[in-house]
């Protein structure tokens, strides 16, 4: 059977993961509003919680994202869930079934946002979500979850001056740590966009790893800082994943 480019659940995957480190990156947890354009953004509670029972059950435990720093060397069964922006449902729909199933999640967080809103996606036409506040950002926290930067403003990075990246990259990682007062070492390229000179901004201000949108999975020549991510979503049952269901 081949693999999916998104991840639903675990049995088309199992082989495959035998290759490497997945990464899951997740957005947004809970209902779905009606009209919403990019629908693959969220997954259900109890879609999650499935999604989490059956990695637990087939022994699969979180990995530790500090270790990836000084590289990919990750052991059978290892898995890393995380999430991009911050969003209040995530903290709603998602701290139950990862205390429940024993997972630790990383959360990026854009930094000049915290108790506001997604307002880089409105322009898309996609829908309003809050975005968690400093208060619930604690309680992420205390529930033995991590933090990472997602930039100050979700800014496009390649697009914009170099001086306005590096602003974007090392002041999200001080605000972040000034306001927790925990150490900030991981970042997310915002719409999965970096290049050379992006990732050595990052490399300079002092993170230790950085994930990006390309799907795969991690391996011992993977940088720590271009990070291999696949999509978990919904199941699709359109025509060509229900023959590839049904036929392999």
């Amino acid at each position: 059977m081949k693999t999916p480019s998104t991840y639903a659940s675990l049995a088309p995957f199992r082989d495959y993961f035998d290759g490497g480190l997945p990464i899951l990156m997740y957005h947004k947890l809970g209902p779905r509003p009606r009209g919403v354009r990019l629908k693959g953004l969220y997954v259900g509670e109890r879609l999650f919680d499935r999604q989490l029972r059956e990695l637990r059950e087939a022994g699969y435990r979180s990995c530790d994202f500090e270790a990836l720093g000084e590289g990919v060397a990750a052991g059978p069964g290892q898995i890393g869930i995380t999430f991009d922006d911050g969003y209040v449902n995530v903290l709603r729909h998602g701290l139950g079934p990862l205390h429940d199933h024993g997972f630790q999640a990383l959360q990026y967080i854009v930094a000049d946002k915290i108790g506001g809103g997604n307002d880089w996606d409105l322009p898309a036409g996609e829908a309003y979500e809050p975005l968690m506040d400093a208060a619930q950002l604690r309680e992420w926290l205390a529930a033995g979850h991590l933090i990472g930067s997602h930039t100050c403003s979700h800014a496009h990075l390649p697009e914009i001056r170099l001086e306005q990246a590096r602003e974007e990259i090392v002041a999200s990682k001080k605000k972040l740590e000034d306001l927790f007062g925990v150490p900030v070492t991981h970042f997310c390229y915002p719409y999965g966009q970096w290049n050379e000179r992006i990732r050595d901004l990052v490399i300079e201000a002092g993170y230790r790893t950085a994930t990006t949108t390309r799907f795969g999975l991690n391996q011992a020549a993977t940088s720590p800082f271009e990070l291999l991510r696949i999509q978990a979503r919904y199941q699709s049952w359109g025509l060509r994943s229900l023959r590839q269901r049904l036929f392999g």
